[in-house]
């Protein structure tokens, strides 16, 4: 497969179906109640190392690989970002559920997958877990973090193209 032909495949993700765009909706739901929690007090914010690791730039394709490793501690719930494009996904150490509007999953390490774009995935981290993602970058550097963020990462839904909250349904925190 050319590199031509690669770029123009869209992820399964780019879908909004009525379970889909539900998924998405409660996913966000979750993650502005844990948000308020954590703001009163009632829920600890977990600390999650994170390593970032980068390659030369690769004169043939003209881009860096960005590796982010990250520690899950036993126990706790996280939420995942939305990312753009999909990306190698690896887990190092560790044992997790993950749950995206494609069904649930349970990784145990070592394991390797393709994370799918427009996902973002909440999961609950069984055993002390290190997951590394692998990006493609135009940036290089901790810091250029901001400008790989802004590359890598929707802050929407909305911003890739995909539908998060199904019309006519009062949202938490939003208008009623």
């Amino acid at each position: 497969m050319t590199a031509a032909a690669i770029a123009v495949i869209r992820p399964t993700s780019v879908e909004n179906s009525c379970d889909k765009v539900e998924f998405r909706q409660k996913v966000l739901a979750l993650e502005a109640e844990m948000r308020r929690m954590v703001d009163a007090g009632t829920l600890e914010q977990g600390d999650y190392p994170v390593k970032h690791y980068f390659t030369p730039r690769d004169t043939t394709y003209g881009c860096y690989v960005y590796a982010r490793e990250i520690f899950l501690p036993k126990g706790h719930v996280v939420i995942g970002k939305i990312h753009k494009r999909p990306h190698l996904s690896f887990l190092i150490k560790g044992k997790v559920f993950v749950v995206t509007e494609f069904g649930m999953k349970y990784f145990e390490a070592p394991c390797t997958f393709i994370a799918e774009a427009g996902v973002k995935r909440a999961g609950y981290v069984e055993e002390d877990t290190i997951w590394t993602t692998v990006h493609l970058t135009e940036h290089c550097g901790e810091e250029n973090l901001a400008h790989i963020e802004d590359e890598v990462i929707a802050k929407t839904y909305e911003d890739i193209g995909l539908t998060a909250f199904l019309l006519d349904t009062p949202q938490i925190g939003g208008p009623t």
